[in-house]
């Protein structure tokens, strides 16, 4: 995880200027560029994530002994693993979801800045690019093809999926009384959807009408 954090932060810092959306650039660039950054960015935090909730849950379990509770919890589990999802799903698939999905974002980020055309690239370059990209893509498909055939408690990645986010909206959300961060991030995650709608609806013209508008104050 911290591996591919610090290659998601070479990569977005090196194509940062190239990921700005422009007034000559079309629609579907546009979207592109947007997309690309909201995936790296997406992909960092997901690592950090990961590296974090690992970090708690391995210093968690090693204490799990003198917990009274965890005496006898693991005794009808065969595996680590078993009593890890059993006990502390949450844990369990954020360390496992995130991982890959930041890892995943990475790559279709990837794929997806190599795949917008720069204006000096010839018919040579761009065809490279389109076969960079769909290799990419395709390395993809078969990593979640790949984790499908090896995992456990779930049949497939997108029931994990689905499956964390119950987990999760249970444990933080449908609970009575409301925890107190529970109140404090659902205005924030409200706001970041908004925010979220707002970037990417707006068009690269309104950056030259702003700073007209501020040319004009001044």
């Amino acid at each position: 995880a911290a591996l591919v954090a610090g290659a998601v932060l070479s990569t977005l810092s090196t194509s940062r200027a190239e990921l700005n959306p422009t007034k000559e650039d079309q629609d579907w660039m546009c979207l592109a560029k947007k997309m690309c950054r909201a995936l790296l960015l997406s992909s960092f935090a997901l690592e950090v994530f990961c590296i974090f909730v690992s970090t708690v849950t391995g210093t968690m379990l090693l204490s799990h002994g003198d917990i009274p509770s965890g005496v006898h919890a693991g005794v009808h589990y065969h595996s680590p693993m078993g009593f890890l999802n059993h006990n502390h799903e949450f844990e369990y698939l954020t360390s496992r979801v995130t991982f890959l999905q930041g890892l995943l974002n990475w790559l279709l980020a990837v794929a997806l800045e190599t795949y917008i055309p720069n204006k000096d690239e010839g018919v040579a370059a761009r065809k490279l690019n389109v076969f960079i990209s769909s290799s990419l893509v395709s390395i993809i498909i078969v990593i979640i093809k790949f984790y499908n055939d090896h995992m456990t408690f779930y049949s497939n990645y997108g029931e994990m999926l689905w499956r964390y986010v119950c987990v999760t909206f249970t444990r933080f959300f449908w609970t009575w009384p409301l925890r107190p961060l529970s109140l404090i991030a659902i205005p924030w995650i409200g706001f970041s959807i908004y925010s979220g709608w707002v970037a990417f609806s707006c068009p690269p013209e309104a950056e030259d009408d702003e700073e007209t508008a501020v040319t004009t104050q001044k």
